[in-house]
């Protein structure tokens, strides 16, 4: 959303926790990437993983959001030699 010349970001967390929980319920994934460090979603991933869900959180190497890393089921994380050979390969 933009408010006085600012983006704000409304609703988006809501959003992927609908997305998580409808998808866990609809069987639409066995597994579910999650590269948010919003902790206000870890409800909805707790109801996936109890559908039987992989949650698989990504984060970054110098930004780890703990509480993330012990709700899902699994991380990966990105560091900055894998965006650097990301970025030479793309050259």
């Amino acid at each position: 959303m933009k408010k006085n010349d600012e983006y704000d970001e409304k609703g988006v967390d809501v959003q992927i926790a609908i997305d998580i929980v409808r998808g866990a319920i609809k069987n639409e994934y066995g597994k579910c990437f999650v590269i948010s460090s919003d902790t206000d979603i870890i409800p909805a991933i707790l109801d996936a993983k109890t559908e039987g869900k992989q949650i698989i959180y990504i984060g970054f190497e110098n930004f780890i959001s703990w509480a993330m890393k012990a709700n899902c089921s699994k991380t990966i994380l990105i560091t900055k030699r894998m965006i650097l050979q990301c970025a030479k390969k793309g050259k």
